[in-house]
């Protein structure tokens, strides 16, 4: 009887496609072939150490996932012996075996069960299980019984590994394509910044040269201000655009991550309602990674906010600074952990793709943890999320600590520019209104301006105007771009890189100072000044760099 049951429940899990198939299939054929009407699978989880629970066992499968997934197999001793047994196990009644846990023997109503351990090319799947609970009674196997579930076992180690490498090969295809959707997004947001940011600079800088001419109007200077601040916000989203694109020109320095932190923490704390706290803690100590100081504070700020998000009511954010060690070297570590709702798998799964977001419309951008996910990544290093509903959520970034060589921190720039001193300014962007505003801030703080729309015309102008003393270009041009541009330069002329998008900024001579579209008029006589009272061993091409 049970070898034509087995031959028939053979052919019909070739066709199952999921393993709930395979174990409604299995349950049919043991309740066919023996005294038993229940059937299920036990395998550990992918992530935690909780069960995964597949199968007939109990009417409120909702309560009997949860009360699996919270469990800790490795520290329960029957779970921990049915996972690691080599052989079958029979228990004939739970009430009675040592090493079940009276608590979980009431919550499940188990009394027989018969155990196999389910094994493919030496690796261990799980455990199929076979029995009776409560309303069944005690129920001894038969030799007959137990050799049926054994040969179920084996039928069942076959399909269960075809259709979790078939589920492999499909998760392979989506990232494959994730990451291939995330590569033509990202490029996508850095031409839209490139070109958000180009009008950003002339917002911002007229609304600028406006204010600072303007009398005694107090509405029109509300006004303006208004513009400014709106400009600001704006910036600041077009900066997650290329931090999200990776087309940012950044530059790394050696960071004192617990300096940074501590100089950060009053300005989290004001970000946050008084009904949740925020308390840092310090662990371990970290040293000091190569990093971009700017992207490091919105990395934290990103995930505090986040945090803050999560937290409705009352609650606590633990920002945690400590160091470990894996893989051969030193990291320091940042850890964010909430006292919030959490997330759910599926939410907990999109939790870094752009643009996603659980919020309201117009409550969020859905780019903040994107934006983490990226700066992380291209720091070398690796973030980690862990979140239950109900339990709230833990992020953990993992930084490289530096070996101590990168270049140190430069000190803070003047907060106001000096005037110019009649030096001769080259404009280079093929933006003509760019340009405009550019010679109108040089000129009017007593620079002399020539101008030029791309890379060719700039070599024709250096050759008109020996006297020009600094460059100030942009990055993606027509014909020749700033990067070819400060290529030819090779040092002679002292440069400035202004761009909104630097997709192929790698290429460019890390000589070369640096200044983010977007910038105020304060932000560009500050650094132009700096460039040229420059040392001259500082000279762009001699090693100088600027912060960005």
């Amino acid at each position: 009887m049970s070898s034509g049951t087995l031959l028939q429940l053979a052919r019909r899990l070739h066709e199952a496609t999921t393993l709930a198939e395979v174990m409604d299939r299995v349950a049919d054929a043991v309740d066919e072939a023996t005294r038993y009407r229940r059937a299920w699978l036990t395998m550990p989880m992918e992530h935690g150490t909780g069960m995964d629970i597949v199968g007939y066992v109990l009417a409120d499968r909702q309560r009997v996932n949860q009360r699996m997934a919270s469990l800790d197999w490795r520290k329960d001793r029957l779970l921990s012996l049915t996972m690691n047994s080599e052989g079958t196990l029979v228990i004939p009644d739970m009430r009675l075996c040592p090493e079940a846990d009276p608590a979980q023997v009431e919550f499940f109503g188990n009394r027989t069960v018969i155990a196999v351990p389910m094994l493919r090319l030496g690796e261990r799947l799980g455990c199929l299980n076979i029995g009776t609970f409560a309303a069944e009674g005690v129920m001894p196997p038969t030799a007959e019984e137990i050799g049926f579930a054994e040969e179920v076992a084996a039928l069942v180690s076959v399909v269960a590994g075809r259709i979790r490498a078939e589920a492999a090969h499909r998760a392979l295809e989506a990232s494959v394509q994730r990451e291939q959707r995330l590569e033509a997004l990202g490029r996508m947001a850095g031409e839209v910044a490139h070109d958000f940011n180009n009008v950003l600079v002339t917002v911002i800088g007229n609304a600028e040269l406006a204010l600072g001419r303007l009398g005694d109007e107090p509405l029109l200077r509300e006004l303006l201000s208004e513009v400014l601040s709106a400009g600001s916000r704006a910036a600041t989203l077009a900066r997650q655009l290329l931090a999200f694109s990776r087309g940012q020109p950044v530059e790394r320095r050696e960071v004192d991550l617990r300096q940074t932190m501590n100089a950060l923490t009053p300005m989290l704390r004001a970000l946050l309602p008084s009904s949740i706290q925020l308390e840092v803690v310090e662990k371990g100590l970290p040293r000091e990674v190569l990093a971009n100081a700017g992207q490091l504070e919105q990395l934290v700020m990103n995930l505090v906010l986040n945090a803050r998000d999560a937290i409705d009511g009352p609650g606590r954010i633990t920002l945690t600074l400590d160091s470990s060690y894996r893989a051969g070297r030193r990291w320091s570590v940042v850890e964010v952990r909430d006292s919030g709702a959490g997330m759910p798998p599926e939410v907990l799964a999109r939790v870094f793709e752009p643009f996603f977001t659980t919020k309201e419309a117009g409550q969020g951008t859905g780019l903040g943890l994107a934006v983490v996910d990226a700066v992380v990544k291209s720091h070398g290093g690796t973030i980690e999320v862990a979140s239950r509903p109900g339990e709230g959520t833990c992020f953990t970034v993992s930084l490289p600590e530096s070996d101590g060589t990168g270049p140190r921190p430069r000190p803070a720039l003047r907060a106001t520019p000096e005037s110019g001193r009649a030096e001769h300014l080259l404009v280079v962007d093929d933006d003509t209104r760019v340009r405009v505003l550019l010679e109108r801030v040089l000129t009017t703080a007593g620079y002399r301006v020539t101008l030029a729309e791309d890379g060719v015309v700039a070599l024709q102008r250096l050759a008109q105007h020996p006297d020009i003393r600094l460059v100030i270009t942009d990055l993606a041009m027509p014909r020749m771009g700033g990067d070819e541009l400060l290529r030819r330069l090779a040092g002679r002329v002292r440069a400035l890189l202004v761009s909104g998008y630097a997709a192929h900024a790698v290429s460019v001579d890390r000589a070369a100072y640096v200044l983010p579209k977007p910038f105020s008029s304060t932000e560009l006589l500050v650094r132009v000044r700096e460039v040229l009272d420059a040392p001259a061993e500082q000279r762009a091409g001699q090693g100088a760099e600027a912060p960005v």
